[in-house]
């Protein structure tokens, strides 16, 4: 009796350890970063980030140096989506595990890119359909979004709980040399944070500044104002003033090339998040 009970506790401890480990879920302060193409090179860069939202770091290296990193999922701009299947299966475990192939790590969940305008009509049923299955399904899973202006169907979501953070893209500079892009002005930016402060969701969202990158200008403007530090802390000041329930900050970084302009910008953004949202 007592060897079978040995066999089947080191039975046990061998299929425990070729289970994939879970990731921990994230929680407030987010300091979120998109792309933090640096941080291979000098982490210390990116010493106070939190959550990597868009699937650029490995997810177990992240998870090894206390870093959530969130699944990349398309949103509204779904090139090609048939039903809400897409959305309902990035919920569960095993499109969260990582690497496909071995898996070591399942991550914490998702974060959901671009709620714009959809490509169909049926696309933003589908989306709404699919992520509240796969959360009823996965209620440990964590969905972000990244959105540019909330709908009634966006708040819904975080009114029910599907939707645990909202992450606005309030890209007020970019690159000239990449043309003036996906940014807006700093008041048309507030409207966007304004617009689920007043649906009660000030808890669930968070402001991305962007693009992060040394030679971004103001709306794209070749001799527009440029991204700075000092920029960024006057309107950091004004967010918690406005939104002072509002539970962390997220940098865009843009895919300029790794310069001593650029890791003084990142490091002075990730200064910023620890120093407002500690």
């Amino acid at each position: 009796m007592i060897r079978l009970l040995f066999c089947l506790l080191m039975t046990l401890a061998v299929v425990s350890a070729d289970e994939p480990a879970q990731a921990k879920r994230p929680k407030a302060p987010f300091r979120v970063w998109y792309q933090p193409r640096l941080w291979h090179r000098d982490t210390s860069l990116y010493a106070h980030m939190t959550v990597e939202a868009g699937g650029w770091l490995d997810p177990a290296l992240g998870e090894k140096a206390g870093i959530t990193v969130l699944d990349w999922r398309y949103g509204l701009s779904h090139p090609d989506a048939k039903g809400p299947d897409y959305w309902h299966d990035a919920c569960g475990a095993k499109a969260r595990s990582f690497p496909k192939s071995k898996s070591t790590i399942i991550t914490a969940g998702m974060a959901i890119d671009e709620w714009v305008p959809p490509t169909t009509p049926e696309t933003l049923k589908w989306l709404c359909k699919g992520l509240r299955a796969g959360r009823r399904e996965n209620p440990d899973v964590f969905i972000a979004v990244w959105l540019t202006d909330p709908t009634p169907e966006l708040i819904e979501l975080g009114h029910d709980g599907t939707v645990d953070l909202f992450i606005i893209e309030g890209y007020t500079h970019s690159d000239p040399a990449m043309g003036p892009g996906l940014v807006t002005g700093w008041q048309n930016a507030l409207r966007r944070c304004d617009g689920l402060a007043k649906a009660g969701l000030e808890d669930k969202m968070i402001f991305s500044f962007g693009h992060i990158d040394s030679a971004a200008r103001r709306l794209g403007d070749p001799k527009g104002e440029r991204l700075g530090a000092a920029w960024i802390r006057e309107r950091i000041v004004e967010l918690k003033q406005k939104y002072p329930r509002m539970p962390g900050v997220a940098f865009f970084e843009s895919e300029a090339p790794d310069s001593p302009e650029l890791r003084e910008l990142v490091r002075a953004c990730d200064a910023l998040s620890a120093e407002f949202w500690p």
